[in-house]
């Protein structure tokens, strides 16, 4: 953490990381084509589905909070529209909410139903907020510690934010729980 006036989830992507990933599927296609046994339109049929399909699914949105807003930073669904703002060509969608005007906050765990014993997608733990106008957004926390929990509670009591936590998700970490382990009762295997 750099700043203890700021809090950020996930992970902000860097030009460089970009760049470094594009590099290893270079690499990776000249690899898997031989470099240079197979025609040269297979390696670049290797090549853009590397660039088009493989990078934009190693980058995800991020979000960030301080004492006076929550910077909200998403990227498309769209993999040649998600390639073209990681790469800074296409504007990233940007939401910015004041903590002014935040109503309430809410802090839920949802299991993921898993259909097969080869699902490994985590369970979702989200901050919920809901704005004085109506509106609301799901911020997801992933795998958070309770030190930055609590830094973003600190930020929300600030500002006078009621936080309902109705499955006690907070004392669960302050006790140092694991959340897998306590929501799902060791009963984790496919339905």
């Amino acid at each position: 953490m750099k700043n203890a006036n700021e809090i950020v989830i996930g992970k902000p992507v860097k030009i460089s990381h970009v760049l470094i990933g594009a590099a290893a599927i270079v690499i990776l296609s000249l690899f898997v084509t031989g470099f240079g046994y197979l025609p040269w339109w297979v390696f670049l049929i290797v090549l853009i589905l590397g660039i088009f399909i493989t990078l934009p699914t190693c980058f995800n949105s991020y979000w960030r909070i301080n004492k006076e807003k929550v910077k909200i930073t998403s990227y498309s669904n769209n993999d040649s529209i998600k390639l073209m703002q990681l790469l800074g060509l296409h504007k990233k969608d940007e939401q910015v909410v004041k903590l002014s005007n935040i109503e309430n906050a809410k802090i839920a765990y949802k299991k993921n139903i898993r259909i097969s014993p080869v699902d490994f997608n985590t369970d979702y733990l989200n901050l919920y907020l809901k704005t004085k106008d109506g509106n609301s957004c799901t911020l997801p926390l992933r795998n958070i510690d309770y030190q930055k929990l609590d830094t973003i509670i600190q930020f929300l009591k600030e500002n006078q934010i009621e936080l309902i936590d109705k499955q006690e998700i907070v004392q669960l970490l302050r006790e140092n729980k694991n959340l897998f382990t306590h929501f799902h009762n060791k009963k984790w295997t496919a339905v």
